[in-house]
């Protein structure tokens, strides 16, 4: 099943860039929780609603989002800590930037259930009791 979460949390990564919200919230347990790093200001998304919010919102606001994970860790409980950068491009300015994205993603019968990003690595390393 390890291998399989790491492999899921890629695909779901990339459907987020895509803005496949279809299959974002068919790979989602209904109550997940989607804690983003802006999360901290606006709160979690909740649900598969708050999914749809997040993936239209990013669509609004980015003409390009994609999350690159090159260090992705299977914690063997289900849980998946996944570190690397999430590349944007807004829409308003065109600017291209490019963030550090460190979290840990849980799942519950074959689908995401939880995201925390932690955006440092070192955060999210922490969390998961790996401090370097």
């Amino acid at each position: 099943m390890s291998q399989e979460n790491v492999e899921l949390f890629q695909r779901w990564i990339a459907a987020v860039g895509r803005r496949d919200v279809d299959y974002v919230v068919r790979h989602s347990t209904t109550d997940v929780m989607f804690i983003a790093a802006r999360s901290a200001i606006e709160g979690p998304f909740v649900g598969h609603e708050g999914l749809r919010r997040f993936v239209a919102e990013i669509a609004t606001d980015f003409e390009v989002i994609a999350g690159r994970y090159d260090d992705v860790r299977d914690l063997g409980d289900d849980r998946v800590l996944a570190i690397g950068t999430i590349h944007f491009r807004g829409r308003a300015g065109g600017v291209d930037t490019h963030v550090p994205s460190a979290g840990i993603a849980a799942f519950r019968e074959g689908k995401l259930s939880r995201w925390e990003d932690f955006r440092e690595r070192n955060a999210a390393l922490k969390a998961v009791g790996l401090e370097e």
